[in-house]
């Protein structure tokens, strides 16, 4: 029913999307949170701080972003050839992946930051084979370095500045020195912005130092939470191996292009170790290569029955974890 749907390129999933999203993310409307903007990152503190006062709105906005972000991953995945087929799985897993927990169910930083390193995955993606690739290096670095600035463990991607630069592109000096200059930029300007108003204690110490160092706690979890995170990790990890064996994996560009989004997994997953709290919002920049890696898996799966089975079962988990 779902995956034979979204499998297919049939343009009324656009419309089933954001219906999906917007299904799940009541359970946010229900009881809306805000997350705390104190000792947050600069861009974050400027945009949270308006909507702080007004749950729903947050909210709201949270959703739209889930939902454009969903649109653009699977934007990049059939523009840039990385799956054999054009479907709608890749925003359809990331829509799932984005709204697994309450904790998600709001407007946090990770929601920002996804949409910049989405654009810089672009960017780089789309410089395989130009002849000049000067402006994708520079706003490759640049969007990068503006995702940290929304959440500081973010900037565990700026190796993939290299990374994708190996794997894209012929070798070109000037392309690495132009993709970490693009990357200093918005740092130059904050650091700039902070000495000038005196206030460079209050960026190292309470938005830098402070965001790395301080104790992490624990969110409270229920059973529901456990097989849920169980089912979304077996089909990950699963779908991961499939990718490993080469499975549904056709042209050059497109092993490039899954070489570099393993990369990207498990740079993610050293972010998760620099998260202030333990917290399934936290792993939103893995929900990124996993949609990517599902989708895939979920599309070459030859028996309907068990792809349809298969998602059923994390959806039941998903819904029976946000009811929890």
């Amino acid at each position: 029913m779902f995956i034979r749907f979204f499998k297919s390129n049939n343009a009324t999933a656009l419309l089933f999307l954001p219906l999906i999203a917007i299904a799940i993310w009541a359970f946010g409307f229900i009881s809306p949170t805000i997350l705390p903007v104190k000792q947050a990152m600069p861009l974050y503190e400027l945009i949270a701080g308006i909507f702080i006062n007004i749950p729903w709105l947050s909210t709201a906005i949270g959703l739209l972003l889930v939902i454009g972000e969903a649109f653009l991953l699977n934007f990049i995945v059939n523009e840039n050839e990385i799956s054999n087929k054009q479907t709608y799985l890749p925003a359809l897993f990331y829509i799932v992946f984005m709204s697994n927990n309450k904790a998600m169910l709001t407007l946090h930083p990770l929601l920002f930051g996804n949409l910049f390193i989405l654009f810089a995955l672009q960017k780089l993606m789309s410089s395989y084979r130009k002849d000049k690739a000067f402006s994708n290096a520079f706003d490759a670095g640049l969007l990068i370095s503006i995702a940290t600035l929304f959440y500081l463990p973010y900037f565990i991607f700026l190796p993939l500045l290299g990374v994708g630069l190996i794997l894209f592109r012929p070798f070109n000096w000037r392309e690495w020195i132009i993709s970490f200059l693009g990357a200093a930029v918005p740092f130059i300007f904050i650091l700039t912005y902070y000495f000038w108003n005196d206030r460079l204690d209050q960026l190292f110490y309470d938005k830098i130092f402070y965001a790395l160092i301080r104790e992490k706690t624990i969110s409270t979890l229920s059973n529901n939470f456990y097989f849920m995170i169980g089912i979304g990790w077996m089909l990950i990890i699963v779908s991961l191996w499939k990718i490993i064996l080469g499975e549904g994996i056709g042209s050059q560009r497109t092993k490039k292009s899954i070489i570099f989004l393993v990369w990207f997994f498990f740079l993610s997953a050293l972010s998760i170790s620099l998260a202030p709290e333990i917290s399934t919002k936290y792993f939103s920049a893995l929900a990124i290569p996993a949609a990517v890696f599902c989708s895939n898996y979920f599309a070459n799966i030859k028996k309907e029955w068990w792809a349809e089975f298969l998602f059923l079962l994390l959806l039941s988990s998903l819904i029976l974890n946000l009811l929890a």
